[in-house]
This record gives C-alpha cells, sequence and structure tokens, in this order.
C-alpha cells in the first residue's frame, strides 16, 4: 500500500500495485472510450499502475491524442499476437486486478500468467439498468481453469456497479459555468461560435435516416434552434438525403442555416473535451456509452441516440433506462419525450404532423425538463461512482 502523497510511478517494480485492463475495439470510440477512462480511474482513485492492452491504438489516440500526459500511471500495450503477449508478459509485474472489458476473452498466455498470480478478474460489462443486472452484479463464474470471473454491471441503481466519474467533476463543471472567460477560450481553441440562435443542441449521433425527418420537425417547430454537429454521420445522412448541399458543412466551422435552424459543423474533441462542450449546450443527442454518462453528469436534457443491436436489443435497454429515469415527469412531457426518443431509435415511428406536436409539446414543458434532467444528475452524483464501489468489492484502498 502506498500513502496519499506518494503515487505509483514513484515506487520501485517490487512495491507498485499492477491492474491490467483490456479492451477490443468493435465499433466506433465506445469500448475505447470506456477502457480509458476506466484506466484512468483506476489510476485516480485506487493506488495502481494501470497496464492498458487494446487491439487498436490508433483509435485511442485520436480519442486521447494527449494520453502521453498520463504515463506512467497508464501505460498502453498493443494487443496484437501471442509472440508480442508473450514478451510483454515477461516485462510485466503480476497484477492484483484483472479487468476483461465487455467479454473480450483474455489471451491464453494471460490465462496462465493469472492461474499462477490469482489476481481478481472482472468481466466489465456495457451499462444497463435493467433490473436482471443487478441479480448479477459482482456475481462470480467459475472458470474450467480454476479461475473466478466476476460480472461489473455499471447502472444507475445503489445496488448497481455505479458509473465512471471524476473525483472533481463537479468543481471543474461549476468553474467552467462561471467563469465566460474559460469558455471564451475553450470556443477559440476549438474554433467553436461566439453566439448562437436560439436553444443550442449539441448532436453526436449515428447516421440515420431520422435526421431528415428531424431537421423538417426542428423547421415546423416554429422556434429557433442551433445544432453543433459533432462527428460527420449526421451531416452526411443529411447530405444523402439531399437535405444539405453537396458542398455544405464540409469543413469544422461552416455553418448552413435552413430557415429557423442553424447547422455549425464542430471538429471533433478529444474525450477529455467533451464535457465542456456539453457545459456549453441547453440541451444534447448523445450516442455511446461514455457520452450518455458524461450527459448525465452534466445534468442538461438530452436524448440518447444509442447504438443499435440485433433483434431490437438496443430498445429494452433504452426502455429500462428511461422507465427510472422519467419517473414522476409531467405526463405531457413524459409523452412527448418518450415518443421522440422511440422515434429517434427505431423503436416506434411518428408521422410528421405527431413529431412536430411531440417536439412543440416538448418546449413548452421546457423548464419542467431542465428541472428534471438536473435533479436526476443530482442523485446519481450522491451515489458512491464505480470507483468507490469497486474498491470496496476488492479491498483496494482509496487514495
Amino acid at each position: 500500500m502506498c500513502s496519499k502523497n506518494q503515487s505509483a510511478n514513484t515506487l520501485p517494480d517490487d512495491l507498485v500495485t499492477e491492474a491490467w485492463v483490456f479492451v477490443r475495439v468493435i465499433d466506433n470510440f465506445g469500448d475505447v472510450g470506456v477502457g480509458w477512462r476506466l484506466s484512468c480511474l483506476l489510476a485516480e482513485y485506487l493506488c495502481l499502475r494501470v497496464r492498458l492492452w487494446i487491439d487498436d491504438v490508433k483509435a485511442l489516440d485520436t480519442l486521447v491524442p494527449e494520453r502521453e500526459g498520463y504515463l506512467p500511471h497508464v501505460m498502453v500495450e498493443v494487443w496484437q499476437d501471442e509472440l508480442l503477449m508473450q514478451r510483454q508478459l515477461a516485462e510485466a509485474i503480476d497484477p492484483v486486478l484483472v479487468i476483461e472489458t465487455f467479454g473480450c476473452t483474455l489471451p491464453d498466455a494471460v490465462r496462465a500468467r493469472m492461474s499462477r498470480c490469482q489476481p481478481l478478474w472482472l468481466n466489465w460489462e456495457y451499462l444497463t439498468a435493467e433490473d436482471w443486472a443487478l441479480d448479477l452484479h459482482a456475481m462470480p463464474s467459475l472458470q474450467a481453469d480454476g479461475l473466478k470471473k466476476y460480472f461489473w454491471f455499471m447502472g444507475m441503481d445503489a445496488a448497481s456497479g455505479g458509473l465512471l466519474r471524476e473525483k472533481d467533476y463537479l468543481t471543474k463543471r461549476a468553474v467552467f459555468r462561471q467563469q465566460p472567460q474559460l469558455q471564451q477560450a475553450f470556443r477559440q481553441q476549438y474554433g467553436l461560435p461566439e453566439q448562437h440562435k436560439g436553444q443550442l443542441w449539441l448532436v453526436f449521433a449515428y447516421a440515420s435516416v431520422c435526421w431528415p425527418q428531424w431537421l423538417n420537425m426542428w423547421q415546423q417547430g416554429g422556434t429557433p434552434v442551433t445544432l453543433w454537429l459533432a462527428g460527420g454521420q449526421v451531416v452526411e445522412s443529411l447530405r444523402a438525403a439531399s437535405i444539405v448541399p453537396t458542398d455544405a458543412l464540409r469543413e469544422d466551422g461552416a455553418i448552413y442555416e435552413l430557415d429557423n435552424v442553424t447547422m455549425v459543423r464542430i471538429p471533433f474533441v478529444p474525450q477529455a473535451a467533451f464535457d465542456q462542450l456539453l457545459w456549453l449546450a441547453d440541451a444534447a443527442i448523445v450516442r455511446g456509452e461514455d457520452s450518455f454518462v458524461r450527459a448525465l453528469w452534466a445534468g442538461l436534457p438530452f436524448f440518447w441516440h444509442i447504438y443499435r443491436q440485433n433483434e431490437n436489443a438496443h430498445v429494452q435497454k433504452l426502455h429500462a433506462f428511461w422507465a427510472k429515469a422519467t419517473t414522476g415527469w409531467p405526463v405531457e412531457l413524459q409523452r412527448a419525450f418518450m415518443a421522440l426518443s422511440d422515434d429517434l431509435n427505431g423503436a416506434g415511428k411518428l408521422d410528421e404532423l405527431s413529431r412536430v406536436v411531440a417536439w412543440q409539446n416538448l418546449c413548452g414543458n421546457w423548464q419542467s425538463w431542465v428541472k428534471a434532467a438536473a435533479a436526476w444528475s443530482e442523485m446519481l452524483h450522491a451515489q458512491d461512482n464505480a470507483l468507490e464501489k469497486l474498491a470496496r468489492f476488492c479491498h483496494l484502498p482509496l487514495k
């Protein structure tokens, strides 16, 4: 155990305690986003040096271009082939904790090492608010080689595995929101407009045939809206439907207006800057688990454009979350929100008029939505986060 003032990187190897995290990038940045944040928080909360094995370092470089600043608290290893893995293992000390993210299946050489040193082994599962996950959370699964693998389910209930959050999140959010000069500096750094018309929505979502329909909804809604379009998938969807000209919104900072809707293409920001984007916005549409959790922490109204799964498995997950989050909302607000959320995620289909009416009802209950989103966020902030729960489970000291 090391003291509060003594970090793992200042100790000789024989006194360092190490955790290993394994990540396979399946699609987009969701897996690497959670894996990197988890690794950083393990180093931040627990007295651990973290060795992160990842099969797509390019994805990590895009999401975390400044990651060198985390060395040597978090060391990145290329997860490539057995020969390289053998060399990497020969140089690594025995871990006390091994985390396999999202069932990525550990290499045989790692399993063999674990059989000798017997670390705690977790399978870090996808976030869900479904009740069955509470029954399985922290349950062991005995493996053929005698090792035990425990399932860790992140979630919103107090009995779940919690959510990933930094110690100083609330302080950083308050300081940023209270200091216009910080906001201005951030806008300048990423070329974001100083002004906007109407509500400012951050839109970071997947490609979908729904976007032309939603753009029409915003146009017919009767109130000005500014959309900060992050990433290129929403723009490409609009271009494919010939809603925006082929030469529009090609570059970061480009603006295109349709009636009362102002669209601004914004740059891809690193993971560490995504919170500030949310703190500047009035509302958001986010995709992926990490962005979803950051929107929760931001405490602003948002839709979740959830990753689609076979046989519509994502719909149950989506409904399980919103069933809990919208409890106690005014009936008209809840009805309008759920209709639009289902429309966005392929769980229901609105006609043009119903979509516009739902949007207008949402805007008519705007202040209630703002208060409800903030209250839900405060409730989650009051719970122990995932690392506090993990420290108790692992019997590891918190920094």
